[in-house]
């Protein structure tokens, strides 16, 4: 199977868990260990997942969820480099491997976004020191 099947499979699976992924944002936003900064991130992305524009409209099939997830994956990554995964893993109530799952949506997503959508909102996210290479040229 190819890297681009395998990834499109992939996020096919994942794209159930955006509620689960919206609800750990909420549950993030409310805890009092969580700094400000971080807060300010991680409510923008939840924000952005509701709102319904979007660089990419939601109502065209796969594509138009994949911002939203790529999005709030960059936000947890960027979270964890600033706060303890545990904070974060308590709050999760899906599959036990979000970590990896973090990870995963991170490369895969950049075989089906346009490279200036993805571009845009790593970007976005790496405005707040986030570490992480996954820009597409």
């Amino acid at each position: 199977m190819s890297e681009k099947l395998e990834a499109k499979t992939y996020l096919q699976e994942i794209l159930g868990l955006i509620p689960n992924l919206v609800k750990l944002l909420y549950r993030l936003l409310e805890d009092k260990r969580v700094p400000a900064q971080e807060k300010v991130i991680l409510g923008a992305a939840a924000i952005y997942v509701a709102s319904p524009i979007d660089l990419v409209p939601d109502f065209i099939p796969f594509i138009g969820q994949l911002d939203d997830l790529l999005l709030v994956a960059l936000a947890l990554k960027r979270f964890l480099n600033s706060a303890d995964e545990n904070i974060l893993l308590e709050h999760w109530d899906g599959p036990q491997n979000l970590l990896q799952m973090v990870d995963k949506i991170l490369s895969c997503t950049r075989f089906f976004l346009p490279a200036n959508v993805y571009n845009r909102l790593v970007n976005q996210v790496k405005k707040g020191t986030i570490d992480v290479d996954y820009e597409v040229h």
